[in-house]
């Protein structure tokens, strides 16, 4: 019924493929997909201002991922703790004894979430009061999504923006991905990826058909320290590299440098090596660490390694060791921030 409504209300804004699948009706809406957030007016995630749709699930566990929500492919129940005021009524709505509250003191409770019972009925959070509760995960048509795109389309083209698919890890829902950027390359807006790479051949080849710029993490050097901090091997994520390069897809190498794991010689001098390697690497930019997915991860009940954060010093000691031995070949390593 909602992708009917859209049809109904939406499509005087579209043209070409997605006019004409809302003309077909039903047939249209075959592909759906699990998103945790859509952020309106991003500035990181590509050039100018863009709408950044992120997809849930991630076959990857690195050790220091930013958005843990993300890494499950289900609907998940949040709880921010911090939020909570301890009146109990999530308990009294909840009948799969997902919520615990206790007395502790005078004016003390508390809130035990036992995430594995829920059952995302939402009754819980109908009746909290400070918004503490949140389900992740939302479902959505490329039709839903392309209506949302286009509200920002006047942004996008003063600024050189367009949208952005990220996660997560976007391979893992290739076909919904493909046909959605389709849609929006048919309404001449620009289409950025973010991708660690991880995933079959047959999926990256899908995204880059319709992708004008990749952003293509790379996280790791060695075989045994991609087994040991990601969870995952690097023969796909290079396989994909190598093939972005092969269909001429501009790239941008995204390099996560956590202290402690890979801020040594060895994975700054790969780095330099795909630079070169790769002619359609553009430039390589270094993520410092933060601890912001601890927080996130504690909301849903998953615990998160802690690594330390990077004094300026550090993250100079980092363009630093480019510019003296780097063999980047005119590319431009940078920090973002």
């Amino acid at each position: 019924m909602a992708s009917l409504l859209l049809c109904s209300v939406g499509k005087q804004n579209m043209s070409g493929i997605a006019a004409q699948r809302c003309d077909a009706g039903k047939g249209g809406y075959s592909l759906e997909a699990l998103l945790v957030d859509i952020q309106r007016g991003s500035l990181h995630d590509g050039p100018g201002v863009r709408t950044t749709f992120f997809f849930k699930g991630c076959p990857l566990r690195c050790r220091w991922c930013h958005n843990p929500e993300s890494q499950n492919p289900v609907k998940q129940l949040s709880f921010h703790r911090e939020k909570c005021v301890g009146c109990g009524r999530c308990e009294t709505a909840c009948h799969s004894n997902v919520h615990w509250l206790t007395k502790t003191g005078t004016e003390q409770f508390r809130h035990q979430v036992y995430f594995e019972h829920c059952q995302f009925c939402g009754k819980c959070l109908e009746q909290c009061p400070t918004k503490a509760l949140k389900i992740i995960g939302t479902p959505y048509t490329e039709e839903e999504l392309l209506k949302i795109a286009l509200l920002d389309r006047a942004f996008y083209e003063h600024s050189g923006g367009g949208i952005t698919l990220s996660g997560g890890e976007v391979l893992q829902q290739a076909d919904f991905a493909a046909s959605f950027l389709s849609l929006c390359r048919e309404e001449d807006l620009h289409t950025c990826v973010e991708t660690s790479g991880f995933g079959t051949t047959d999926a990256m080849e899908k995204l880059l058909q319709e992708t004008d710029l990749l952003y293509f993490d790379w996280k790791v050097s060695t075989e045994e320290d991609a087994k040991k901090w990601i969870g995952g091997s690097l023969v796909p994520i290079l396989n994909n590299l190598a093939l972005a390069d092969k269909k001429g897809v501009r790239t941008v190498l995204r390099c996560p440098i956590i202290p402690g794991v890979n801020d040594n010689t060895v994975h700054l001098q790969a780095i330099c090596d795909l630079l070169g390697r790769y002619p359609s690497i553009e430039q390589a930019q270094l993520l410092p660490y933060h601890p912001f997915g601890i927080s996130k991860g504690g909301n849903i009940g998953q615990l998160q390694q802690e690594f330390p954060v990077p004094g300026e010093e550090e993250k100079k000691n980092w363009l630093s060791w480019f510019e003296q031995n780097g063999k980047e070949e005119g590319k431009r390593v940078v920090l973002e921030h």
